[in-house]
């Protein structure tokens, strides 16, 4: 259900506040708190996973850090994007400055190899930026905010930072699939596409957000579907020209159609079918 907006867009632009000190081996999030998930794809858990075997320990080490810090990147994008509480007074979206914690893990229980991982703790409520009340924090609102916009941002970020620290390069191991290592070719030893949903360091919460949810069911379907046509003979190849010129528009237009449901106080909009992968491929 749309509400009507209450300030200005861009008022979630502030410093997120935080929910608990995570370094503190007594606190917990607190009850209703929000676990959402932004996992890494295999192919770079594989790799980490062979870097340690190998016993580049320092080296493993050096790239938790620098992910937890593209962590905090994550904490801001997430402020900016989802940064709203609904205000029952006004029945209202009102901008507000969400309370927020993160913890990286490199493991996921059950699972034998690593699968790099974070969860960033959402508070049940946060203060309201107009008039400091607290108020509940949407969690149908803030799941498609970060399928919109918080997870692609996480998936953006991570790929550049392993190309810079660890040299490697991305790619489709299958047309429609999502992005893994093709060089060096990690993609070659995933040993399970699961990525796993982790019950985190305090234990599982009453509301959980998978932020890949949406794009990795998406490049599913776009797999089924590019599969089929090039069994029908309908697929054809774009060129490189091609293929940045259709992503360029449609991320444009992704944009567009962000800011002005921002600027409306909506949430934010999934993109048409016909612009998703496995929707229209003819550029």
């Amino acid at each position: 259900m749309s509400r009507m907006p209450l300030g200005r867009y861009g008022d979630t632009r502030v410093q997120p506040a935080s929910l608990f000190d995570v370094d503190d081996t007594s606190a917990e999030p607190p009850a209703g708190a929000i676990d959402v998930q932004f996992r890494s794809p295999v192919s770079l858990s594989m790799m980490l996973d062979g870097m340690a075997e190998a016993g580049l320990d320092d080296a493993v080490e050096a790239w938790g850090r620098a992910y937890g810090d593209l962590i905090g990147q994550v904490l801001l994008e997430l402020q900016r994007g989802a940064g709203y509480v609904v205000d029952g007074d006004r029945r209202a979206l009102a901008p507000a400055r969400l309370e927020l914690a993160a913890a990286v893990e490199a493991q996921v229980p059950g699972m034998a190899k690593a699968r790099w991982h974070a969860h960033v703790y959402v508070g049940a409520t946060a203060a309201s930026l107009i008039d400091a009340t607290r108020w509940p924090v949407d969690v149908d609102d803030l799941r498609q905010s970060i399928f919109s916009l918080t997870a692609p941002f996480h998936a953006t970020r991570l790929r550049e930072l392993a190309e810079r620290e660890l040299g490697v390069v991305w790619g489709q191991p299958r047309p429609g699939a999502t992005q893994e290592i093709m060089q060096p070719p990690w993609h070659e030893h995933i040993d399970s596409p699961e990525r796993g949903v982790c019950p985190g360091p305090w234990g599982p919460r009453q509301h959980r957000v998978i932020g890949d949810e949406d794009s990795l069911r998406l490049a599913a379907e776009a797999e089924v579907q590019i599969a089929y046509e090039r069994e029908q003979g309908l697929w054809q190849e774009p060129t490189w020209q091609d293929a940045r010129a259709y992503w360029d528009r449609i991320l444009t237009e992704a944009d567009d159609r962000v800011r002005a449901a921002k600027a409306a106080g909506e949430p934010p909009p999934r993109p048409p079918a016909d612009l998703l992968p496995g929707g229209d491929h003819r550029f």
